[in-house]
């Protein structure tokens, strides 16, 4: 059965509005993209050239910055090993105060005296031990971003150098601005894909519906 021609022109012309309507959206998406790209291609740009500019500072403070590390690293590594003296010394008293232990027919005094200092000895061969624990954890351990003597080196920088630690935390913060925005752009254009193939996939449909209905 053939379709009357008053009725084909009215489908024809239906398609013909709707295809220019989707056309001028499609325009008017496409600017508004086009402006939003555009703004954060300077943003980006923008951020690029701080980057650049940057790199002699990031020069400076990481030479500054390892300079501290090993400067910290060492005076760590003096603390230990003259702690670990101290402990063998001390140690070594013991052993002498040990082997001066007052005999069964002592005075209680004398021996009362005697076990008063060894207490002593004791604590204080405790308190080098703890000392030491806490010079190689600095010198070993972790702290919440960073190895504990980094932690120190970068504190101490910024105390001799506040003004090269101040451009430093600048420069970081526009990198992680900079990632952000990368990050932020590669996730808009896999969705704007995604919605132009769905959107294609859909122009697709109805045209192939438009030519069945058209052929009936």
């Amino acid at each position: 059965m053939s379709i009357p021609r008053e009725r084909l022109q009215q489908q024809t012309q239906q398609t013909a509005r709707a295809t220019l309507a989707g056309a001028r959206q499609a325009g008017a998406d496409a600017e508004v993209q086009a402006d939003a790209l555009q703004d954060r291609a300077l943003e980006a740009q923008a951020e690029q050239a701080a980057l650049l500019e940057a790199s002699p500072l990031e020069s400076q403070y990481g030479a500054a910055f390892a300079a501290q590390v090993e400067a910290k690293h060492d005076q760590a590594e003096r603390i230990e090993d003259r702690l670990e003296d101290l402990i063998e010394r001390q140690e070594s008293r013991m052993q002498q105060a040990q082997a001066k232990q007052p005999g069964m027919l002592a005075l209680p005094s004398t021996r009362a005296k005697w076990q008063q200092q060894m207490q002593q000895q004791q604590a204080t061969l405790q308190r080098l031990h703890g000392r030491l624990e806490t010079v190689r954890e600095i010198k070993e351990g972790m702290g919440i971003h960073s190895p504990r003597i980094e932690e120190l080196a970068a504190r101490k920088l910024r105390a001799q150098e506040p003004e090269l630690a101040s451009e430093w935390a600048d420069m970081r913060e526009a990198q992680r601005r900079h990632e952000a925005l990368q990050r932020k752009e590669e996730q808009e254009k896999k969705q704007t894909q995604d919605r132009e193939r769905r959107e294609q996939i859909e122009r697709t449909g109805r045209g192939v519906r438009l030519g069945l209905s058209q052929a009936r």
